[in-house]
């Protein structure tokens, strides 16, 4: 059986560039953001409108609510 040459990895910071930390921060800051406000907003318009209420916008409004786990705990 084929077993990796490499057995475990170091894990560094995106850049050590002082100037270049703040506008990461900021930019990745503004993605979380943006993907935190789209996904509710999908999941509070499924709620709020009763033609929404079928199964394929109830299995869009759990994967939104899936991203919004993922996007906050990883």
């Amino acid at each position: 059986m084929f077993q990796p040459l490499v057995t475990e990895f170091i894990l560094l910071g995106i850049t050590n560039k002082k100037e270049l930390k703040l506008p990461l921060f900021f930019l990745f800051l503004l993605i979380y953001v943006a993907t935190l406000i789209g996904n509710l907003g999908i999941i509070l318009l499924i709620r709020r409108d009763p033609q929404l209420h079928t199964p394929m916008y109830f299995f869009l409004s759990s994967l939104a609510f899936v991203d919004v786990n993922y996007s906050s705990c990883l």
